[in-house]
């Protein structure tokens, strides 16, 4: 027995103070693992004011001085109560200080009670209403709901960015559609767009009729062609074979590079007002830009080896088809290469003009039907005579 105050204590009541006051150290020490589990400090919080009470009471403290234990759901029974004595208020502050610094989710259930209806089940003590895991599960279905959003946000964003992007007329920039008959037909080829002026309004436009007349002037070119890769292209008004870098012709000095030939039936130039059965364009183009046009009038009769391969590459309908094998150029030439000479025009929209036409004497043959299968293909597709004008022919 000892002595506290003038009331006799028995050493027992010591022993469990001390054990107190132990258990109390323990929690708050900083670097107690165990007790840096939100769940197990709530256990040992419940223990260790369950001990204080039972100290009190060994100790004589009276009955209305004891502080009430929580109702189940909280209830608030302050009228009979007194606020804790000093000690005690020190050691819940820093208790839940201590908890809220260990789990931050104790900070969100604080705000609904300190503690949940059965403090004793799993997860009650560090979740308060809800727990880590349906939080988490809450959280990601917030994030994959919110990624959702955002990517119909973006598409909605992407589709109103392509309508304002796109201009009001889907064939804005695109050049007017011409033909060589009714109301886009040459004609009127200069009044469809005002990039087509030349059509109408140039002095250089090809084609012409070449009257054939002596000249001392050297009217030979020169060729130097090679086999290269090639595509053939329906585009609606003729073929056209593309043909890779490689071959160029010499032209008054300057060099032309090959860059593709096409088809037109009938002839698009006259020689002495007689026109050909069908006509092939080889058109060049110099480091300048500017360009060279060969001219290769064909007769009917045998078949024409050099054009047999366009003939059976071309694909049905609009489109394009590669060569089965390298193109050689040479094959078109006839052996006599002497020509006519002129400054004109393209002869199709948008008759541009500035263009060496290098027109060749000697005629190249292809059979009747292959002629009339083309021409059945694209119709007529030459443009009329054009004035000559002031131009000389050399």
């Amino acid at each position: 027995m000892t002595r506290k105050n003038g009331a006799a204590v028995d050493s027992s009541v010591v022993r469990t103070r001390t054990l107190a006051s132990l258990l109390v150290l323990a929690a708050l020490t900083p670097g107690c693992k165990v007790f840096d589990q939100p769940k197990r400090v709530d256990g040992v919080e419940r223990r260790v004011d369950e001990l204080a009470e039972a100290v009190s009471e060994l100790a004589g403290k009276p009955v209305a001085m004891r502080k009430k234990k929580a109702e189940p759901h909280g209830d608030d029974h302050g009228d009979g109560e007194e606020a804790e004595a000093p000690t005690s208020k020190s050691r819940t502050a820093t208790r839940k200080a201590r908890r809220g610094a260990a789990d931050p989710s104790a900070k969100r259930s604080g705000a609904h009670g300190d503690d949940g209806p059965d403090a004793d089940a799993p997860d009650a003590g560090a979740r308060g209403h809800e727990s880590p895991v349906a939080d988490k599960d809450e959280d990601h279905g917030d994030k994959r709901d919110d990624k959702r959003d955002d990517k119909r946000d973006d598409k909605r964003d992407d589709k109103q960015a392509d309508h304002q992007d796109e201009p009001a007329d889907a064939h804005a920039g695109m050049p007017p559609h011409w033909s060589y008959e009714g109301k886009a037909g040459p004609e009127h080829w200069g009044d469809l767009d005002a990039a087509y002026a030349s059509c109408a309004t140039g002095n250089e436009q090809s084609p012409i009729d070449i009257m054939p007349r002596r000249s001392d002037k050297d009217e030979s070119a020169y060729f130097v062609y090679q086999p290269t890769a090639g595509t053939v292209t329906d585009n609606g008004h003729t073929l056209q074979v593309d043909l890779g870098p490689g071959s160029f012709a010499i032209v008054d000095g300057a060099r032309y590079e090959l860059v593709q030939f096409h088809v037109h039936t009938p002839s698009e130039h006259a020689i002495a007002g007689d026109r050909y059965p069908m006509e092939v364009h080889l058109v060049h183009k110099s480091k300048a830009g500017s360009l060279a046009v060969v001219a290769i009038m064909f007769t009917e009769g045998p078949r024409s080896p050099a054009l047999a391969p366009m003939w059976k590459a071309a694909p049905k309908g609009p489109g394009v088809a590669k060569l089965k094998q390298a193109f050689d150029p040479r094959t078109l030439l006839p052996k006599d290469t002497s020509n006519f000479r002129y400054a004109g025009s393209l002869t199709t929209p948008p008759c541009s003009e500035g263009v060496r036409w290098i027109v060749l004497k000697r005629p190249q043959t292809e059979t009747e039907t292959q002629i009339g299968s083309f021409a059945a293909r694209f119709g007529g597709n030459a443009r009329p005579l054009q004035p000559l004008g002031a131009r000389e022919i050399e």
